[in-house]
C-alpha cells in the first residue's frame, strides 16, 4: 500500500483531481461553471424528455380513451338512470292530473244529477275498423257495469254500453243507425226518437225523427233524453238543432243534431249503473208486455 502512495500512477491522480479542482474553482469564480453544467443538464434531459414525451402519447392514444370510454360509459348510465326517474315522475303526474280533472267532471255531473250511479271508466281502444265510433272502456261486469248502461261525459250522452266483458265494455254511441233514443226538446217539449244515419255520420251528426208537422223545434234547440222506457234517466243533454227538414213522405220533419259530446275526441267516460226510478221503469215495462 505505501508503494502505492509512493508511484507515479498515485502522483497522477493527485496531479489530475488538483487540476480539475483548480478548474472548477476558476468557473466558481469566472461564473462559467453554471452555463456549462447547463450544457451537461440539456444533454442528460433531452432524452429523459423524449421518453417522456413517447409516454405521454401513449398514454393520451391508447390508454385515455379507455378511460374516457369507462367516464362516459359511467356518466351515461347515470343519465339514463335519471331519465327512467323523471319519465316515471311525469307519468306519475299525468295519471294525477287525470284522475283529478275525472274527479271534478264527476263532481260537476253529481251535483246536477244526485240520484245517479257512476262507475268512472277511460277509452282503452277504437278499432280502425269500428263502425259509428264504437269504442271499448276499461270496466266491465267485475264493476257492476251491465249492457244498455248509458255512458256520458259532463258534455251530455255517448251512447250505450252493448258488449260487457268481465273487465272491458264495448260501448256504441249515438252516431250507431241501430241505436235509437227517446228525447224530448227542451224548448218546445216536442218529442222524437235520435239515431244514427249513414250520411250524416261522416259529419258528426245525427238525426231526430219522427217529428210532426206542427212540431215548433227550431235550430239552436237543445235536446235531451226522454227518459221513456227506463233505460236512461230523463235530461241527458244529446246535442243542439243544426237544420229542420221535411221527410219525404211529406207527412212528418226531422232535425239534424249536432251532438253535444266530441266522440272522437273523448279520453274518459262515465258509466251509468243505476238511477232514480229505473227499476219501477223496467218493472212496468215487464208488465206491460206480459
Amino acid at each position: 500500500m505505501e508503494q502505492f502512495f509512493k508511484s507515479k500512477s498515485f502522483k497522477g491522480i493527485i496531479v489530475a483531481f488538483t487540476l480539475l479542482f483548480a478548474f472548477f474553482m476558476r468557473g466558481v469564480y469566472t461564473g462559467e461553471i453554471l452555463p456549462f453544467l447547463a450544457g451537461v443538464n440539456g444533454i442528460i434531459m433531452i432524452p429523459i424528455n423524449s421518453i417522456a414525451s413517447s409516454v405521454s402519447y401513449i398514454i393520451d392514444t391508447s390508454i385515455q380513451p379507455f378511460l374516457n370510454a369507462k367516464n362516459i360509459d359511467k356518466e351515461n348510465k347515470m343519465l339514463l338512470e335519471e331519465n327512467r326517474k323523471l319519465t316515471k315522475q311525469l307519468v306519475d303526474y299525468q295519471i294525477l292530473k287525470n284522475e283529478n280533472e275525472q274527479y271534478r267532471e264527476f263532481l260537476e255531473i253529481k251535483e246536477r244529477n244526485t240520484d245517479l250511479v257512476f262507475e268512472q271508466a277511460t277509452v282503452i281502444g277504437r278499432s280502425p275498423d269500428a263502425q259509428f265510433g264504437t269504442f271499448a272502456i276499461d270496466v266491465g261486469s267485475f264493476h257492476g257495469v251491465k249492457p244498455r248502461s248509458p255512458v256520458i261525459t259532463p258534455d251530455g250522452l255517448v251512447g250505450l254500453v252493448t258488449n260487457v266483458g268481465y273487465n272491458y265494455s264495448e260501448v256504441t254511441t249515438i252516431y250507431n243507425p241501430n241505436l235509437s233514443i227517446g228525447v224530448i226538446s227542451s224548448r218546445t217539449m216536442d218529442t222524437g226518437m235520435v239515431s244514427g244515419d249513414v250520411k250524416l255520420f261522416e259529419k258528426n251528426l245525427t238525426k231526430l225523427g219522427y217529428l210532426t208537422r206542427d212540431s215548433g223545434i227550431a235550430t239552436g234547440d237543445i235536446i235531451i233524453t226522454s227518459g221513456i222506457g227506463g233505460m236512461l234517466p230523463k235530461g241527458l243533454i244529446v246535442g243542439t238543432v243544426n237544420s229542420v227538414h221535411n221527410e219525404t213522405n211529406g207527412l212528418s220533419m226531422y232535425a239534424v243534431i249536432k251532438p253535444s259530446v266530441n266522440i272522437d275526441k273523448i279520453k274518459s267516460v262515465f258509466v251509468i249503473k243505476d238511477f232514480a226510478g229505473k227499476t219501477q221503469e223496467l218493472e212496468n215495462a215487464k208488465q206491460e208486455e206480459n
